[in-house]
C-alpha cells in the first residue's frame, strides 16, 4: 500500500467514510495511555465480587482449608438430602470471592459447579439460589476457558429465568453473570442478545427504583454495546430514551455510570449517533461538561468524540449546539486527559468541510493547537498533530495561509523528532502539502531577507530539511520514500542531496 492511499485510510478512521468501528477500534489503542485505575473500576469488562478489601492471612488460610474439603463438599452436594447445602456453598461463595487469583479452576475440577447450576432452578430457597448465583458470577468474571465451561453447561438459560425472580438479591446476582458472561466475547454477548437479554435489562431498569440493581444494570447493558461488529440497530435503539433520563438521575453515581454506559453505546455505527442527536442527548452532555463534576468529563468528551466521528451533518450538529465554544475550556485544562480528549475531538472537526475548519480557526484553536505540539506531552501532541494536518490536508488555501501566517512550519518540523512513525508520515505529507502550494507572497513580506521568501527556505532554517534527510534513510519504507520525494521535488539543488543520491 503506498503512502497516499495509508494517509486516506488513516484520515478516514479519524473522520470515518467506511465504518465507525474502525475509527473507534484505532481510537482505543491511540487512548490506551490515558486509561487510569478509577477509570478502569468504572467500566471493566468483568467484575470479581468479593468480600475483602485486600486477602488476608486468615482470608487465605480459610480458601485453603475450603480447598482440602472440596471432595467432601462434592459428595454432600451430591446427595439430594444434604441437610447443609447452603452452608456449603456459601462456603464455596467465600473460596472464590478473593482479589487476587481465586481458585476458579479448582472449582471447575472439583465438578460442583453442575450442582451450583442445578440450584438457580430452586425457586423455593431464593438465599441458595443468590450464593449459587455469587459463586458463579465469580466463575464467568474469570478467563475465557472458565467462562466457556459455564455457558457448556447451560448457564445462561438459568440465570435469565431469574431475571424474573422476585428476589431482588437473587435478580442483582443473575444480572451480574449475565454481564460478565456479555462482556467475554462477541459469540456469548450475541447469544445473549439473540435470547432477548438486552430487553430485558431495559425492562428492569425502568421498573426498579434499587440503586444497586440500577448500577449493575447500566454496566451489563455496557457490556452487550462494546464490542465490535456493534449490535444493530433494531435492539439497541431502545436504550438511548433511557439513557436520556439515566444522565440526568439525581443519584450521582447513577448519573456517572450512565454517561459512561451512554459513551459506549454511542460508539458505533452512524445511526447511533443519529439517534443519540434525536433523543437530545447532545446538549445534555455540553450542558454537563460546564458543571464542575469530574467524574463525567472523561466520557462525555469521549461521547463528543464519537459524535464528530459521525458524517458531516453530525459534526455540524455538535458545532451548531455550541461544542466549539464548550470545548475550549478543556484545550488549557491542567487535566491531560481532558486536552487529550478535546484535541481528538478538533482533529475530527478539522477533517470535515472548510465551513467546519473555519469554525476552529476563528475560535483560535490553531494558538492552542501550536502551543500543544511545542510544549505539551507527546501522546497529546499527537492528537494536536493529527487536528493540523487534517486543516492543512482538508482545509483550502485560506486556511492553510492562516496557519502559516501563525508560523505553523517550525513547530511541525519540530514533530520530525518523534519516535511515532505514524507522526512522521502525518508530519511529512503535510509538509509537502504545504511546498505544493502557490501561496500569495504577501505573507513573506515581514521578512526582509529575500532568501527567506519560499516555504523550502523556512523549512530548512528551521531544521527541516536536516530532519527530512535523517528520515529519508529510515527503516520504514513508507517514511523514506516520502521523505526523499519531498528533498527531490523541493531541495534538489543542492549539491549535497545529488551526491547523497548517487
Amino acid at each position: 500500500m503506498n503512502f497516499e492511499k495509508k494517509l486516506e485510510k488513516r484520515k478516514k478512521k479519524f473522520k470515518t467514510k467506511l465504518t465507525r468501528h474502525e475509527s473507534t477500534n484505532k481510537r482505543k489503542n491511540i487512548m490506551l495511555s490515558i486509561s487510569k485505575k478509577k477509570k478502569e473500576d468504572l467500566i471493566r469488562k468483568k467484575r470479581n465480587i468479593t468480600i475483602t478489601e485486600e486477602d488476608s492471612d486468615e482470608y487465605y488460610q480459610l480458601v485453603q482449608e475450603i480447598l482440602q474439603r472440596l471432595p467432601e463438599i462434592y459428595q454432600q452436594l451430591s446427595n439430594p438430602n444434604c441437610s447443609n447445602t447452603l452452608e456449603l456453598v456459601t462456603d464455596l461463595r467465600k473460596m472464590v470471592c478473593g482479589k487476587k487469583d481465586p481458585p476458579i479452576d479448582e472449582l471447575i475440577e472439583s465438578n460442583c459447579v453442575g450442582y451450583l447450576i442445578d440450584f438457580l432452578g430452586d425457586n423455593n430457597n431464593p438465599n441458595l439460589q443468590c450464593e449459587s448465583a455469587w459463586v458463579l458470577s465469580n466463575i464467568a468474571s474469570g478467563n475465557e476457558t472458565q467462562t466457556r465451561f459455564l455457558v457448556e453447561n447451560q448457564a445462561i438459560p438459568a440465570f435469565i429465568k431469574l431475571l424474573n425472580s422476585p428476589d431482588e438479591n437473587v435478580l442483582d446476582q443473575s444480572i451480574w453473570a449475565l454481564g460478565n458472561i456479555a462482556g467475554d466475547c462477541v459469540e456469548y454477548r450475541d447469544e445473549l442478545l439473540k435470547l432477548g437479554v438486552f430487553d430485558k435489562f431495559l425492562e428492569i431498569i425502568q421498573t426498579t427504583t434499587t440503586k444497586s440493581i440500577i448500577l449493575n444494570l447500566i454496566w451489563a447493558l455496557s457490556n452487550c454495546v462494546r464490542k465490535t461488529p456493534y449490535p444493530p440497530l433494531t435492539i439497541t435503539k431502545y436504550a438511548f430514551p433511557i439513557y436520556y433520563k439515566l444522565i440526568q438521575h439525581d443519584d450521582y453515581d447513577i448519573k456517572i455510570k450512565g454517561f459512561w454506559g451512554l459513551n459506549y453505546l454511542s460508539n458505533g455505527e452512524y445511526d447511533n449517533i443519529q439517534l443519540l442527536i434525536d433523543t437530545d442527548i447532545l446538549p445534555i452532555i455540553l450542558e454537563n461538561l460546564q458543571k464542575k463534576i469530574p467524574e463525567i468529563r472523561i466520557p462525555s468528551l469521549r461521547i463528543l468524540g464519537n459524535v464528530t466521528s459521525g458524517n458531516e451533518e453530525h459534526t455540524q450538529t455538535f458545532i451548531d449546539e455550541g461544542g466549539i465554544l464548550v470545548l475550549k475550556h478543556y484545550f488549557n485544562h491542567g487535566n491531560p486527559q481532558y486536552r487529550k480528549e478535546a484535541c481528538w475531538t478538533i482533529s475530527n472537526v478539522c477533517a470535515g468541510t472548510v465551513s467546519q475548519i473555519y469554525e476552529v480557526i476563528e475560535n483560535d484553536y490553531v494558538s492552542d493547537l501550536i502551543e500543544i505540539i511545542t510544549n505539551d506531552h507527546p501522546s497529546i501532541k499527537k492528537e494536536a498533530c493529527f487536528a493540523l494536518t487534517n486543516i492543512i490536508n482538508c482545509g483550502d488555501v485560506s486556511q492553510l495561509n492562516i496557519l502559516l501566517s501563525k508560523h505553523i512550519i517550525k513547530p511541525l518540523c519540530s514533530l520530525l523528532d518523534s519516535i511515532d512513525n505514524e507522526i512522521d508520515h502525518l508530519v511529512l505529507t503535510a509538509i509537502e502539502q504545504i511546498l505544493h502550494q502557490d501561496i500569495n507572497s504577501n505573507y513573506y513580506s515581514e521578512y526582509n531577507n529575500e532568501e527567506e521568501s519560499s516555504y523550502a527556505k523556512l523549512i530548512e532554517n528551521v531544521g527541516g530539511k536536516k530532519k527530512i534527510e535523517i528520515l529519508s534513510y529510515s527503516k520504514d519504507t513508507l517514511i523514506s520514500t516520502k521523505a526523499n520525494t519531498i528533498l527531490y521535488n523541493f531541495f534538489n539543488d543542492e549539491e549535497d542531496y545529488e551526491s547523497d543520491s548517487d
